[in-house]
């Protein structure tokens, strides 16, 4: 196992709030910025490990740390840089923060974990070349999941959420495409689905997309997170 100690960015907000959000609502299903304007960031009632998530650009699965991150304690952030800037200018921007109002200390670490690995098969791959113009949709098209216009990240992302372990792609196809597949052989969580006879996925993915999806484990790098207060410094 391989550890790298992150430093702090020495980038930061002109101006920035984090406070604790008591009211626990619903919790989402992927970290987002609020606010739409360059330079701007904002998050509402939102758990610390979706920030770091958005922060770090990590997927959930490489977010490693106490058990309050996942969903107890939420927060809200607001803040705005000195002038325009992009999200990936910003994320650093917030990794200051974090480590600042929480006093946050993190690592950075390679580890063997379980997962699905997304890979081609023998055979033709069965995704197509999205057009550029083609607006992106996920929709049910006679009972098969129908992706157009997206990276096979969105699949892997929806496999990850319903499946017992992460679901990486190492198939090597970057692009945006047009795709689908059957899965209502798939539970959620690794449970059983509702219709017993269906296909599993990993019989429909090799059918229906020429591709294969494989158990083994990986090295995945984590983000380790071994101390943060649950209350903001002033």
């Amino acid at each position: 196992m391989s550890v790298v100690v992150v430093a702090a960015p020495q980038a930061a907000f002109e101006v920035a709030s984090m406070k604790v959000n008591p009211n626990l609502g619903p919790v989402g299903d992927m970290p987002k910025n609020a606010d739409p304007s360059p330079g701007r960031f904002r998050v509402t009632d939102v758990p610390l490990r979706y920030i770091l998530e958005w922060a770090y650009d990590l997927k959930d699965y490489q977010v490693v740390g106490p058990d309050w991150i996942i969903a107890d304690d939420r927060f809200d952030i607001i803040a705005k840089a000195d002038g325009p800037a992009t999200e990936e200018q910003m994320r650093p921007m917030l990794q200051a923060l974090l480590i600042d109002k929480l006093q946050m200390k993190v690592h950075r670490e390679t580890r063997d974990l379980p997962v699905y690995v997304l890979e081609r098969g023998k055979g033709t791959v069965l995704v197509k070349d999205a057009p550029a113009d083609e607006t992106q949709t996920i929709a049910n098209e006679n009972g098969r999941v129908a992706f157009h216009n997206f990276p096979l990240s969105r699949l892997t992302f929806l496999l990850t959420r319903r499946m017992d372990r992460p679901v990486i792609d190492l198939t090597g196809l970057n692009g945006t495409y047009d795709y689908s597949l059957d899965l209502t052989g798939l539970g959620f969580n690794g449970n059983p689905p509702a219709d017993p006879t269906a296909p599993s996925v990993f019989t429909t993915i090799q059918e229906d997309m020429g591709l294969k999806l494989e158990a083994r484990k990986h090295p995945v790098e984590v983000l380790v997170i071994y101390h943060a207060e649950k209350v903001p410094k002033p």
